[in-house]
């Protein structure tokens, strides 16, 4: 029998003569934990000899450690003697029943909501769990987390209203993984770092290929692809929500996609330089630089490029 077992033990008893007495001491003078559950034991012990109710506090920390979401020692110590009164006292029982389905109704409205976000990006089913470490905090605990799930909706709200739909994405679903001659191995090192999403490692492999292989004449892919990648790189967010682009990286992307229409110049790819143009005119929407933007998009329009409807659509949300 450790020390806390040997202090429930002396703790339950109704009498205990000297020994014990000097037992029960040594163990709380020597462990601060010993201390705390020989405190709160007691004076649950007292309470419910008195026929008094468990406290809410407790209670709340009840129903977390009823529901596997506490691993505090006190209540699993606890446990036993909540349980024994709930079932003789009719105002604790009832306590019980509302916390505990309070707690489930926040759970799933939290599990839901969290999920239904998650989803939205990346299909997983998922379970949202809470840890309270402390009766106070387990008191409040149910309400907060309501209230952060409706705080952060309630975010995503503004921001969804509030961003334009051309910002949510800069690449909107659109493919551009045609190596267009281009089999450089810096250029595919790129490429794979892409895929990754680490987008400095793809803007070092491509500009050491822009570099290394500047009179190739397919090297005009290896820039638009960096125009890409730049832009991409240039995206942030705060927890999701409320994108903004970072206007030297958009910079880069729009300087690259100029590059690559200046040197694209074999007659096999005039598409491209369109496609190229259609990226300029998104990348001076995400800086938020709408003029600049129009007047690559319209060129698309009227060249009949690729994106050439989506252009169209671009212009007619400005």
């Amino acid at each position: 029998m450790n020390d806390i077992e040997k202090l429930i033990d002396l703790l339950d008893k109704e009498f205990i003569n000297t020994e014990e007495k000097n037992i029960l001491n040594r163990i709380i003078e020597n462990d601060p934990e010993a201390k705390k559950i020989s405190v709160a034991y007691s004076q649950l012990k007292t309470s419910l000899k008195r026929n008094e109710h468990v406290d809410e506090d407790l209670m709340a920390e009840y129903v977390l450690y009823k529901n596997n979401l506490s691993s505090d020692r006190l209540i699993i110590l606890l446990a036993n003697k909540v349980e024994d009164h709930i079932r003789k006292c009719v105002p604790c029982e009832n306590l019980f029943k509302e916390l505990n389905a309070e707690y489930c109704d926040v759970d799933s409205f939290v599990s839901q909501s969290i999920v239904e976000r998650v989803n939205e990006e990346k299909p997983s089913q998922q379970k949202v769990f809470f840890l309270f470490n402390n009766f106070s905090a387990a008191k409040y605990a149910f309400a907060s987390l309501a209230a952060v799930v409706v705080l952060y909706l309630g975010l995503s709200a503004v921001s969804s209203f509030t961003t334009p739909d051309y910002k949510k994405s800069f690449l909107d679903g659109e493919d551009f993984y045609t190596t267009r001659g281009r089999t450089s191995e810096l250029f595919q090192r790129g490429l794979d770092a892409i895929d990754r999403k680490d987008y400095g490692s793809a803007i070092q492999y491509l500009n050491e290929d822009v570099i290394k292989n500047q009179k190739d004449e397919s090297i005009f892919y290896t820039h638009f692809v960096l125009g890409i990648t730049y832009v991409n790189k240039a995206e942030s967010d705060f927890l999701g929500l409320f994108k903004s682009f970072n206007k030297e990286d958009v910079a880069k992307g729009i300087e690259n996609f100029e590059k690559s229409i200046e040197l694209n110049k074999s007659g096999k790819f005039d598409n491209l330089k369109l496609d190229a143009n259609y990226y300029i005119g998104k990348s001076y929407l995400m800086i938020d630089d709408k003029s600049s933007a129009r007047k690559h998009l319209q060129s698309v329009v009227d060249g009949k490029g690729s994106y050439y409807k989506k252009a169209e659509e671009l212009l007619k949300e400005l």
